[in-house]
């Protein structure tokens, strides 16, 4: 049964048919920001499961995974990091390659932004198959952190990126499930 919470997102939330190509549904999470209401729910529950965790650090991926991690960080008064594409960011990084069903990508972070006693919470929009979440994860693992959790304020519960965070024993959690 739906809450209270994700009945109002799904109200709010505007899906796009056949976007970026014919057969998706794009979940435009850009209607949720421009609602002060909605944008500020997400973030309460997500900062009370970051509390829950004893979260020390967020971790958000690129771009808008920016959005929701950064306001939770600064609501909990933790640091935030940045978990970018390949070239974006100044210094020494220390960078993963991964598959895409298309081709490869790769992601980095800031040499020296985790410590290994860190808890990460890794932020990000949504959850579709589950690539990037998980790169995210074994970058920030070969930082030398342990505890890694997930934060997604929606899952495409049909392509099954969950299952692959469920498969590594990551926690996670999500606001709403959508069809992607």
């Amino acid at each position: 049964m739906a809450s209270a919470l994700e009945k109002l997102l799904l109200k709010k939330l505007k899906v796009i048919p056949n976007f970026p190509k014919k057969g998706i549904q794009f979940q435009d999470i850009f209607s949720l920001v421009s609602d002060p209401t909605c944008q500020k729910k997400i973030v309460e529950k997500i900062a009370g499961y970051a509390r829950k965790n004893s979260i020390t650090k967020i971790a958000g991926i690129e771009a808008r995974g920016f959005i929701f991690g950064s306001l939770v960080a600064y609501k909990l008064n933790i640091p935030f990091v940045p978990i970018r594409k390949k070239g974006k960011l100044p210094g020494k990084v220390n960078k993963i390659k991964y598959k895409l069903e298309y081709g490869f990508d790769q992601i980095e972070m800031q040499d020296g932004s985790l410590k290994k006693q860190d808890k990460v919470l890794i932020v990000d929009d949504l959850i579709a198959t589950g690539g990037t979440a998980l790169a995210s994860s074994k970058l920030i693992s070969k930082m030398g952190v342990k505890s890694i959790f997930f934060a997604f304020v929606i899952n495409l519960y049909n392509l099954r990126g969950v299952r692959l965070l469920e498969k590594n024993k990551y926690s996670y959690m999500s606001i709403i499930d959508a069809e992607g």
